[in-house]
């Protein structure tokens, strides 16, 4: 390894040989849900690339977004392989094994030291096994944050490289991975102030401020005027100044839920609460949302800050806490896009891609700080650290592989294509989080499922009344005939085991009624009451990943 005083832009053998490691294992561990993933949000964009072609990638595809670089990899995966599982679960997981192992070589060349080795590991395999990142990598809708992790790494070491050799040509390069980090996906807006962030803390660690100011206009001029013009192409195109959700959400500012959010992906990562039992991450996660809680930590990070600069400052420090400091900072500056979005918690896996690349400044930070423990002492705790990260990003990988049993199986065992009228009683929304089958204002998407996967779409009426989570792929639901009275025929649906509940529209079910129906949330299960009775209806309902008609 390189002096302190070297560049050390290339990579050794050594280093290369990592890379496979880091992509082998990414392979190896996601390898029980390659078939998965093509689920929910997918079929919305299945659908628009078969109604439409390459001319509309500069467009992506209508969405409300500037994501050309996104659209451009999807459709050409999706026009060379189809749905085929295997390609896109190669792609994704070798995109993340790359990304876990440019996060090592990121901080074996900010230490600069051969010490360095472990905690660049130990950062490294903590960030590629998180439990967190199985959504990423397994939803085939997520291919935006695996690119734009890369692009912001990739940004990261380019302008390691400008530091290192002073070429302004490769400020061409800086600029160029920010631009399609920023048409790929606008959590890319963070890595201007990323690039900051890493000037600073280099010029703290290196006690050179001889071109602290022309290395800033360098680097932070040129997205100045990049980020104009990508507002107003917004503008422009969508009549609003930031795509997706809009800028009334993008654009919230409140100091106390972004404080709160933050501090509650803290914790997440921290010590894998998501994972807890339900009453005691409620009371973890809630804890986080008093504002004596917002504001006393806030003014702990503050202090920490202070302690930080001081420590920076002074010239016995070990880079490794310069470098920590860097990592927790980056960590809360990546957090910024999402900081005003939902928390997700009440379940595994939705939303975990939120945190996806602040994950990776999190074990940056983690990794430094254990690495100040004697040797023993820090292998013990990143190896206890890479287990259980381990074992729980498996148990999420084959959750999406039974997800995907039960969702396949539901598709294919549909046979009631001569009725005039399809109503299912209950479907599955998720396994334990995992998406199944989730719809938001629509009278059925499983129909969705099967003119897209099945290529057989069903010609008749079909409702779905409720939905519901399962726990396991086995998990079903029982549907008695009531007595037939004045208001119609009448049907009890409840669950076959313990642990369910009632989804409508991705949330609790409620009562309502249609035209064809009246749905109603009993103590223990939920009634249905068929205005009509038809002769050639069916009334269905899952177990497991198989269909049962109910009696009429």
């Amino acid at each position: 390894m390189n002096n302190r005083n070297t560049p050390t832009s290339s990579a050794g053998c050594g280093d290369q040989l990592w890379l496979l490691a880091f992509v082998g294992v990414s392979l190896a561990i996601f390898w029980p849900a390659r078939h998965a993933g093509f689920v929910v949000d997918w079929l919305g964009w299945q659908m628009r690339y078969e109604a439409g072609g390459w001319a509309d990638v500069p467009r992506s595809f209508g969405y409300q977004a500037l994501q050309p670089v996104l659209q451009f990899g999807n459709y050409l995966m999706f026009r060379v392989f189809g749905t085929e599982g295997l390609p896109w679960y190669l792609l994704f997981a070798t995109l993340h094994g790359t990304n876990s192992w440019m996060l090592y070589r990121l901080m074996r060349r900010l230490l600069q030291s051969e010490d360095s080795l472990n905690p660049a590991l130990a950062a490294g395999f903590l960030f590629l096994l998180s439990p967190y990142a199985a959504e990423t990598v397994v939803w085939r809708v997520c291919l935006h944050y695996l690119l734009s992790c890369a692009f912001m790494l990739g940004a990261l070491h380019a302008a390691l490289d400008y530091f290192e050799t002073g070429a302004r040509r490769i400020l061409w390069r800086v600029h160029g991975l920010f631009v399609l980090g920023l048409f790929s996906f606008e959590w890319s807006l963070a890595i201007p102030i990323l690039l900051g962030w890493l000037l600073v803390v280099y010029t703290l660690s290196h006690r050179d401020w001889t071109a602290f100011g022309r290395r800033l206009v360098g680097l932070l001029i040129p997205p100045l005027g990049l980020l104009g013009g990508y507002f107003a192409l917004n503008k422009w195109t969508f009549g609003n100044w930031v795509g997706h959700y809009g800028a009334s959400t993008h654009l919230n500012v409140d100091p106390q839920l972004f404080l709160s959010t933050m501090l509650k992906y803290f914790a997440k990562y921290s010590g894998f609460v998501r994972y807890y039992e339900h009453p005691l991450k409620v009371k973890i996660f809630g804890w986080f949302d008093a504002p004596q809680v917002i504001w006393g930590s806030a003014a702990a990070v503050g202090l920490l800050a202070v302690w930080w600069l001081w420590k920076a400052f002074s010239r016995k420090t070990h880079p490794r806490w310069q470098w920590a400091g860097f990592g927790l900072g980056a960590f809360f500056i990546s957090l910024l896009p999402v900081a005003n979005l939902f928390f997700y918690y009440l379940q595994w896996s939705e939303n975990d891609r939120y945190g996806y690349f602040a994950s990776a400044f999190f074990w940056m930070s983690v990794a430094l700080v254990l690495s100040a423990l004697p040797r023993w002492m820090f292998s013990l705790i990143t190896t206890v650290l890479i287990v259980v990260s381990g074992y729980l990003l498996l148990k999420m990988n084959r959750l999406w592989g039974e997800s995907e049993k039960v969702y396949a199986g539901l598709v294919q065992d549909f046979r009631w294509y001569d009725r005039d009228e399809v109503i299912i009683m209950a479907s599955p929304d998720n396994l334990k989080g995992v998406w199944i089958m989730r719809i938001i204002g629509q009278d059925n998407g499983f129909n969705e499922a099967l003119a897209l996967r099945r290529r057989a779409p069903y010609q008749g009426k079909m409702w779905e009344v409720a939905q519901f989570n399962m726990e396991t792929q086995n998990d079903g639901v029982k549907v008695e005939k009531l007595e037939t009275d004045s208001a119609g025929l009448t049907y009890k649906t409840l669950f076959a085991q313990f642990g369910n509940w009632w989804f409508r529209n991705g949330i609790g079910a409620s009562d309502y009624e249609t035209t064809s129906y009246i749905f109603r949330v009993k103590e223990w299960h939920v009634e249905t009451t068929l205005r009509e009775a038809r002769p050639n209806r069916a009334v269905i309902y899952p177990v497991g990943g198989k269909w049962v008609e109910a009696p009429q």
